[in-house]
């Protein structure tokens, strides 16, 4: 079973082996995106009901126009589920986070000048959306 110990270690994408969670699902870009992990692989690793959480746990992010993207939003899992197993779910959601802005910064999605030199625009009013909590344009 994971902990909290090694989910707080991994610092970048080639570090989530060590999890046994299987491969990560992931779809990242300037129109949003997500991030995270069969939902029965999970289960699985923390032996809990496969029902308690979503076919795809971890992170999602909605384009809201003009290239900017919104907060990065957790996927969830049903309530019931033991107080120990749910913190680990949390730090799992902490870490898609984490993992979801690596990508983005590796895809040049978070620098603060484009190609030109000029500022980048969209990644100043993402993170301006992002520190709002804007989850949605409608």
């Amino acid at each position: 079973m994971i902990t909290i110990k090694q989910l707080k270690k991994i610092e970048a994408p080639e570090e989530l082996d060590s999890l046994n969670l299987g491969k990560a699902i992931y779809e990242i870009g300037g129109r949003g995106g997500k991030f995270g992990f069969s939902g029965s692989a999970i289960a699985e690793n923390l032996n809990i009901s496969e029902s308690d959480l979503p076919r795809n746990y971890g992170v999602y992010c909605n384009y809201l126009g003009g290239g900017i993207r919104g907060a990065l939003i957790e996927s969830g899992y049903n309530k019931e589920i033991a107080p120990r197993k749910a913190r680990l779910l949390d730090e799992l959601a902490k870490l898609c986070i984490k993992m979801y802005v690596y990508i983005e910064s590796d895809a040049g999605l978070n620098d603060a000048y484009d190609e030109e030199g000029e500022p980048n625009w969209e990644n100043q009013a993402t993170m301006k959306a992002r520190q709002a909590g804007v989850e949605r344009a409608y």
